[in-house]
């Protein structure tokens, strides 16, 4: 049994959404028909953080973080989507009984712990006293690594088989041992254990819980380095491995370093260089991001200096600048890893090494274009140019994108005048205006991609709703914008909508119905795209039947005189709407 929806409803209604936000964030405050304050999920300057009271739903424009008031104190006191609806409704005065199906859910979450945990202390162990471990023992000495580091990491070694053994006896099924991710099933139906004969490093949450494992082969087997795979209790786009461990330093020195292997930040750790942190086997996202933006002010990025560690760089400030945090990228000699630059120069040499390297974000995307920008070819300067102004409208802030623009206009040798324009253009052309429609200046991360007309359609409806009425119900071709206006057709609020979606559609449409666009004329506006959206029909009709008519010409296929006088109807039509 589920709790039953008349009681969620019940508690959503008497959790008016602006008061629970505001207890969390007085600065709170009243911006037209929403209110705005900072994000709470991520580091930013300028207020992106909106909430509806009309629509009872959040949505950051700078993390795209969105929900609706459950989801609000989920993110923000890390429960459960039950334990936030229980603690709703304890404020409101209503009663919920916890059921099965939640008992059975939370109970399976815990085993998963259980074993991984377990298993965590299995490896370890075997690392610090079986004779099978001497081989790890031998490398992770070599490495340079100490017994305190072993056991501040749990540091561990998987002997062949014998963690499968070990969890049998303890009353775990092969089940259990596969949804925790540590084992699983071979085409021949034998069970491989994923840490078999590798040093393990174990993955923790910011809470501390063991969720996955970390593997570096000690024989030839491929690949050399080996995780886990993803489980109900672990997400590598939203983990970062060494986190935990820094915890207590980034309390005091709110900077992260982000790098890409264990080993490169167990050894930093060891000399006592907080905030080192990586990703797991996965490329930087804005799940990253968000988790560093809770701990850290500003992030150094220390990847490797060949081509695939420029283009991670860049990939990872991309997001970065996106989210608003302060970010620099700092670099090592070409083919040496940190922990093997600070097993031979020390820490005092290494923190000298990524100061006196350390670029700006947009200094470091001017030293990747430099090779077409040195070459002063117009052409392909102008092409640099673009791609750095690009990069520039990643930042919300204005004052970040005035100095970089300044920056890219004395790396290229053009009036900076000249700059800005190109800068403005490519802002006028990306939002795509009606002409009918006055934008708020909100740094809203999907503007960057414009819109469809289906979705500018949508956009008016969620405007104003009563102006369904106007539409038919087989507007929509596109899948989602049909699906949201099926659910609006039924009575759905937006809130129930944004529950309805999946996380990727909710993240669009929670973009999109939270967008401040405001109009002169609605029902205007509405007429003039709905014309546009037919009329992109009629040309899709159109195309269709040329293929048709070509292939008659071609005597591939007989005549068919309907399709010719459909045809040429649909030619006179679009040549009247001026398309």
């Amino acid at each position: 049994m589920a709790i039953p929806d008349d009681i969620i409803e019940r508690v959503r209604l008497s959790s008016d959404i602006v008061s629970v936000v505001r207890e969390y964030l007085p600065d709170l405050k009243r911006a037209g028909r929403n209110w705005k304050a900072c994000c709470p999920f991520h580091n930013e300057k300028t207020p992106s953080f909106m909430v509806s009271p009309e629509k009872s739903i959040f949505r950051c424009f700078g993390c795209g973080a969105a929900g609706d008031v459950f989801k609000f104190v989920m993110l923000t006191e890390n429960l459960s989507w039950i334990e936030s609806v229980k603690k709703l409704a304890k404020k409101a005065g209503i009663e919920i009984k916890e059921t099965n199906e939640d008992v059975v859910k939370v109970s399976e979450k815990t085993k998963l712990f259980e074993i991984l945990e377990s298993s965590a202390k299995f490896y370890h162990r075997h690392l610090l006293e079986s004779p099978l471990a001497k081989t790890a023992r031998q490398y992770l000495e070599k490495r340079g690594i100490n017994q305190e580091t072993v056991k501040k990491f749990q540091l561990g070694y998987a002997p062949r088989g014998l963690l499968i053994q070990s969890a049998l006896k303890k009353g775990y099924t092969s089940e259990d041992l596969s949804k925790a991710g540590v084992i699983t099933k071979t085409e021949r139906g034998t069970f491989f254990e994923y840490m078999s004969e590798r040093v393990v490093f174990p993955i923790f949450d910011v809470q501390g819980r063991v969720i996955a494992f970390g593997g570096r082969t000690l024989t030839d087997q491929n690949p050399k380095y080996l995780n886990t795979p993803e489980t109900i209790v672990y997400s590598k786009s939203s983990n970062l491995y060494g986190l935990f461990q820094t915890l207590p330093e980034l309390r005091k020195e709110r900077k992260i370093i982000v790098l890409e292997g264990y080993m490169d930040v167990v050894i930093p750790h060891q000399f006592g260089i907080s905030g080192a942190v990586a990703s797991l086997g996965t490329s930087f996202t804005h799940n990253h991001a968000k988790l560093i933006a809770r701990y850290a002010d500003s992030v150094t990025l220390l990847f490797d200096a060949d081509d695939a560690g420029r283009t991670a760089t860049q990939r990872a400030l991309e997001i970065l600048v996106e989210d608003g945090i302060q970010c620099s990228v700092s670099s090592l000699p070409e083919g040496v890893d940190a922990d093997e630059y600070l097993n031979e120069k020390g820490k005092e040499e290494f923190l000298k090494l990524v100061e006196k390297s350390s670029k700006s974000a947009i200094d470091f995307m001017i030293e990747r274009l430099s090779a077409a920008i040195k070459r002063n070819v117009p052409e392909t300067k102008a092409k640099a140019v673009s791609a750095l102004l690009d990069f520039a409208a990643r930042s919300g802030n204005s004052i970040v994108q005035r100095e970089w623009i300044k920056s890219i206009s004395q790396s290229v040798n053009v009036d900076e005048e000249a700059v800005w324009r190109e800068f403005k253009k490519k802002q006028h052309f990306k939002k795509g205006s009606y002409g009918v429609e006055k934008s708020i200046d909100v740094p809203l991360k999907e503007s960057r991609r414009s819109l469809s007309l289906e979705e500018k359609l949508l956009k008016v409806i969620l405007f104003d709703k009563n102006l369904m009425k106007l539409l038919s119900d087989d507007v929509f071709e596109d899948a989602r914008c049909a699906k949201v206006y099926g659910l609006m057709v039924s009575g759905a609020g937006d809130a129930d909508i944004l529950n309805a979606l999946g996380k990727e559609d909710a993240d669009w449409f929670s973009a999109l119905t939270m967008d401040e666009t405001e109009y002169d004329n609605a029902e205007e506006s509405l007429r003039v795209i709905l014309k546009d959206v037919e009329t992109a029909k009629l040309k899709r009709k159109r195309q269709v039947l040329e293929k048709e008519i070509l292939l008659m010409t071609e005597g591939k296929i007989a005549n068919d005189g309907k399709k010719i006088a459909e045809y040429k109807k649909l030619t006179i039509l679009l040549k009247g709407s001026g398309k």
